[in-house]
């Protein structure tokens, strides 16, 4: 299940809150004491005692077993009044095994105590068997740590006894039969592990022996698991904390994930946290992060709490902000600009670069984690900042600047000439959108979203897409011939070099002789024949494109991806591409190769 409406009044601090078309992953933002906390707490408390909801609440079903016992779509949930069908699904969440279909809290208290081991004896139960309520999610978290610690001993001593078992019932078996029937439970957490803290890893347990978790740097040693810095034990104990159960098609609520952590650990435990039960989880993030708020500020669903508004509904949806909220954008801004930037910049240009630095963002953070993505906007800015770039690098110590520009209307000696610097790349397509034309890919996507099965074939959406790029040919020469004369339009600017040992006449023979010359060079280059001969070549390379299967990196992947979203899937861009890139980097690592080779190289130049 999944909430996508939700309406709180008269919640102090809070007055009037109400966002809906809600995703998969919330955030709520806002200064200290704006009601963020008081927010979540009267979420948890209407799914606590469902009788008498606190706010207000559309839950939509997202599988089968929901709309059955519910015998509707959604439930509609109206603060004071009671909800039957909200009170009986709540109270039949008691299960072992899996936690499917409930509502968990990660509360802002995660500081937790060395936890206390409870003695194995024989024949120990199968704590995954064991019936849990769903109020056990609902609890402090201090509260969980311990209990799963020697939960994950036990579950790892119930596997050794089902071991013995079978050998014992089946001598002929090998060991190795054994061990692929009851694979190690343990494996789960040092993946997980491995992932949120790259260069180390958990050592195996022995339910022999419990005792604190150890890991490895390296070659080193065995270290305690309290030997971690405090953000990385954080991180891991609500990751292990939200995978124990299998936990799918769960509203998630984490009060302030970005408490005592790195942004680019906050980052990786929320990616970690979204690929929890196959992406079926809804996440609810309450933060003040100035990082979290900028890197997802482009999924349409990260809200901010106005205090300033007296009448009316407090949430600013960020993303839509428009001139009579200018100051509350302003603020925003300036929390982003004070406390997100790194000492790795990457500058992203692009008509969409600030929609742009999310993809860039969960790329980078593979290869250069240390990267900080800076959308700036327009090409101009980016050969703007070229010129700058020694000067910022000699005034800020320690600071690496890095450039990524779209391949748009460049010639090839031009991406040459640009890449001469090594920290400027281009991307190989056209656009960051021309990486999104996977067919297999989008296929899943709209599997992910619950889109009309019609969208769903790959064959089909492959055959679509080529539509769409023969139905742009012309939109697409057009644009090719915009860039061309944008890029190469224009004179270049006089350089006399040590001017001031030069007498006047010198110096103005050198600056008319240059703009003469750069004048000369620009009227052949846009005569109409020159002209001419640049329409035909584009024509001629777009069209052969559609023929020999090329398209996909010379078309403009904005219009054919916009397209492709509006005209087929029928759904927003930025929740496709969100899905999109989450999935590829999931399983089609190779669809954004381009990408990760760009970030890489610029990691050797630190």
């Amino acid at each position: 299940m999944r909430i996508t409406h939700l309406k709180a009044k008269d919640v102090p601090p809070i007055k009037h809150f109400e966002i809906s078309d809600l995703g998969s992953i919330v955030i709520i933002a806002g200064a200290n004491g704006s009601g963020k906390t008081r927010l979540k707490e009267a979420i948890v408390k209407t799914f606590r005692k469902p009788a008498s909801p606190q706010v207000d609440l559309t839950i939509a079903s997202t599988r089968d077993q929901e709309r059955s016992k519910w015998e509707v779509e959604k439930l509609e949930v109206r603060n004071g009044s009671q909800n039957q069908k909200l009170v009986e699904y709540m109270g039949s969440r008691t299960r072992g095994g899996t936690y499917t279909g409930s509502v968990i809290q990660v509360d802002s208290n995660r500081s937790v105590e060395p936890v206390k081991f409870q003695p194995l004896t024989f024949d120990i139960p199968d704590p995954d068997e064991a019936d849990i309520t769903y109020t056990y999610y609902l609890n402090p978290f201090t509260g969980r740590w311990t209990d799963l610690v020697n939960k994950i001993y036990r579950k790892a001593a119930t596997r050794d006894q089902r071991i013995a078992r079978f050998v014992k019932e089946n001598p002929e078996a090998r060991g190795a039969d054994a061990l692929a029937k009851f694979p190690d439970p343990f494996e789960q957490y040092q993946k997980v592990f491995a992932k949120l803290l790259p260069g180390k890893r958990l050592d195996p347990i022995d339910p022999k022996q419990p005792k604190e978790f150890q890991y490895r740097v390296g070659d080193s040693k065995p270290l305690p698991f309290a030997t971690l810095g405090s953000g990385e034990q954080e991180v891991v104990k609500v990751a292990f904390d939200l995978i124990w159960k299998k936990i799918r098609h769960c509203i998630i609520l984490v009060d302030e994930p970005e408490l005592h952590l790195h942004p680019t650990l906050t980052f990786s435990l929320i990616e970690t946290l979204k690929d929890t039960g196959d992406g079926t989880n809804q996440f609810f993030f309450f933060t003040h992060s100035a990082d979290l708020i900028s890197t997802y500020y482009t999924t349409r669903n990260v809200f901010f709490i106005d205090s300033e508004v007296a009448e009316g509904n407090q949430a600013r949806q960020l993303s839509t902000l428009d001139h009579s909220h200018a100051e509350t954008a302003r603020r925003a801004a300036a929390n982003l600009g004070m406390f997100a930037v790194g000492k790795r910049i990457v500058f992203i240009e692009g008509e969409k670069a600030s929609i742009d630095r999310l993809t860039y963002h969960k790329v980078s953070q593979a290869t250069f984690p240390e990267a900080y993505l800076w959308p700036i906007g327009s090409v101009e800015n980016i050969s703007a900042l070229r010129i700058v770039v020694d000067e910022l690098s000699r005034a800020i110590f320690g600071v690496g600047l890095f450039m990524i520009r779209d391949r748009d209307g460049l010639l090839p000696e031009q991406v040459a000439s640009l890449e001469a610097n090594p920290r400027m790349r281009c991307l190989k397509r056209r656009h960051i959108e021309n990486y999104f034309l996977d067919a297999t890919l989008l296929s899943k996507v709209a599997t992910q979203l619950y889109l009309n099965a019609s969208t769903r074939d790959p064959q089909t959406i492959e055959e679509k897409l080529l539509r769409l790029a023969q139905d742009s040919l012309k939109t697409a020469v057009l644009l090719s011939i915009k860039e061309h004369v944008r890029i190469n339009g224009c004179l270049a600017a006089p350089q006399v070099r040590a001017v001031e040992s030069k007498d006047w006449s010198e110096i103005r023979r050198e600056i008319t002789g240059q703009v003469a010359n750069s004048h000369l060079k620009c009227g052949k280059a846009f005569s109409k024949d020159a002209l001419s001969e640049q329409f035909l070549k584009e024509q001629a390379a777009l069209e052969t494109s559609l023929e020999n299967g090329t398209w996909k990196t010379l078309f403009p992947g904005k219009i054919i991806f916009s397209r492709f979203c509006g005209q087929i899937l029928k759904q927003d861009d930025d929740r496709v591409r969100q899905a999109y890139v989450d999935l590829a980097l999931k399983e089609r690592r190779d669809v954004l190769q381009d990408i990760f080779d760009i970030f890489a190289h610029f990691k050797t130049l630190q």
